[in-house]
């Protein structure tokens, strides 16, 4: 399978068609393909204005698959959690195949908004590689988001605060 048909797949599995995350959890080959599909991901998030520079085309894919076997080792984490049993490349395949999503990074703010669809694609995911209900797989998939959101407030707050971690040390 070449990578225009990983890209038809990566569509059918944002547009929440089932088959296509069977499809792709059964082959093992796409996982390759999924990789390739997030570092796009990552580029595009870097060759968005008014963030542009030359070293995201390098850093951005880098961020985008650390990214990705980061969160997705949470999500595995919390669907097995939740009662879920299912394999973590496989959730890797399915869900970087879906970050085909974040390829409208490259559009400033709308690019965004049209990434969280990435949440609901992973609560499918979890739903039909883990056996979880939804309710399950919406809480599993919240409960991390809510998490990192707080972390994100805390750091907000600290830097307009404290002016970053210089702060914290004079603090102490």
């Amino acid at each position: 399978m070449g990578f225009t048909d990983a890209v038809r797949r990566g569509i059918r599995i944002v547009k929440l068609e089932r088959a296509a995350y069977r499809e792709v959890a059964a082959d093992p080959q796409a996982l390759t393909q999924a990789l390739v599909i997030a570092g796009l991901a990552g580029i595009a998030s870097w060759l968005a204005p008014p963030s542009f520079r030359l070293g995201g085309v390098i850093l951005g894919p880098l961020g985008a698959l650390l990214g990705l076997f980061v969160m997705a080792g949470v999500l595995h984490f919390a669907a097995v959690l939740f009662g879920g049993r299912g394999d973590y490349l496989t959730l890797v395949r399915v869900w970087g195949t879906g970050w085909i999503v974040s390829w409208a990074l490259i559009v400033p703010w709308l690019g965004m908004v049209v990434s969280l669809w990435g949440l609901v694609v992973a609560c499918v995911a979890l739903e039909e590689l883990y056996g979880l209900d939804r309710p399950r797989a919406v809480i599993a998939v919240l409960i991390p988001v809510a998490a990192a959101a707080l972390l994100g407030l805390i750091l907000i707050i600290n830097l307009a605060l404290f002016g970053g971690l210089r702060g914290w040390f004079s603090l102490v």
